[in-house]
């Protein structure tokens, strides 16, 4: 039976909020220059675009064996905000503590297309084990963003596999899919695994 539209947002947002319980959001406070990659300053600029551009959202989630879906149109940026969020924890790499964690390695060929990769990989233990930028040219230019998440302590685990897909739309660079894939388990319960995936659509 299908579910309302009403319910089946309430049921994406307790998917929503196992990515509030795996970490904290980034504020909005001003910071300092990024030291890899300004992965805050992309998503900020996205949640602007796709207000400004009135964009709708397909988003569809699959939670302990239970899927659905929903379309709708997120009413401004603080909406946006709350969908794309999970993806500013990313921005953890850029912490100064991180400068010597990371191994770089750009121009790297994507086998899949024409794209070049830029890649950090964790040389030591850190929540970030990789960040991949695949752009066309020049980082001013990405068209996706891949990364795995890892948190673990006496009481929680949890990974994600974080992905961002940007395309050029007129005269602007604009997210137009995304996903997260990963699980948590805690302590005394059984392990959870999700899935969360939207397709940005455009009048």
């Amino acid at each position: 039976m299908y579910w309302s539209i009403a319910r089946r947002r309430s049921w994406l947002a307790r998917v929503g909020s196992l990515l509030v319980i795996a970490g904290i959001m980034a504020c909005e406070s001003e910071r300092p220059p990024s030291t890899f990659y300004p992965v805050d300053s992309l998503v900020t600029a996205q949640i602007k675009l796709l207000a400004r551009l009135n964009a709708r959202l397909e988003k569809k989630a699959l939670l302990g064996g239970k899927e659905d879906a929903a379309e709708y149109r997120p009413a401004d940026t603080t909406a946006w905000q709350k969908e794309l969020d999970i993806f500013r924890q990313l921005d953890n790499i850029n912490k100064p503590v991180n400068r010597n964690s990371y191994e770089i390695t750009d121009g790297l060929q994507d086998p899949g297309s024409n794209l070049l990769i830029r890649e950090f990989k964790c040389i030591d233990e850190q929540p970030i084990v990789y960040l991949r930028i695949y752009y066309q040219g020049t980082l001013a230019r990405p068209r996706k963003l891949e990364a795995l998440y890892r948190e673990a302590n006496p009481m929680f685990k949890s990974t994600r596999q974080l992905s961002m897909r940007l395309d050029q739309v007129g005269e602007e660079t604009v997210l137009t899919a995304y996903s997260v894939h990963g699980g948590q388990k805690m302590m005394l319960s059984d392990s959870v695994s999700y899935q969360i995936s939207g397709k940005i659509l455009f009048d």
